[in-house]
């Protein structure tokens, strides 16, 4: 069971995106929640991408003609993938905010010229 638990938010992300396009309302529409996820993953991925990495220098396996402080295995693939789990209970999070009204409490109800 612990071994799916990563696949859950990526999938609730996907069917609550998938489902604004048969249910119309003043919530998170589908081009809104596409935006939030990409410039939310964008953010992520540069956070997760110096994690765990170590330089050639460090590992002292400097391959002649590349550069000491390239990664010697930079494992793009796992961060990627974490970085879609961690996007996607972020989108959860704000997908519930501006679904249940939370967001909407927060915002001043007149206008700055007011």
């Amino acid at each position: 069971m612990m071994r799916y638990l990563p696949y859950l938010p990526v999938a609730l992300t996907g069917i609550l995106w998938l489902s604004r396009f048969f249910i119309r309302d003043a919530g998170v529409g589908v081009v809104n929640g596409v935006v939030v996820f990409l410039i939310t993953w964008s953010l992520i991925v540069f956070m997760i991408l110096p994690i765990g990495v170590r330089s050639q220098e460090e590992s002292g396996q400097v391959i002649e003609g590349t550069e000491p402080g390239a990664p010697m295995v930079p494992d793009l693939a796992r961060k990627a993938w974490w970085t879609t789990v961690a996007t996607s209970v972020i989108w959860l999070v704000f997908f519930l905010l501006v679904e249940t009204g939370a967001f909407a409490a927060m915002m001043p109800q007149t206008g700055f010229w007011d």
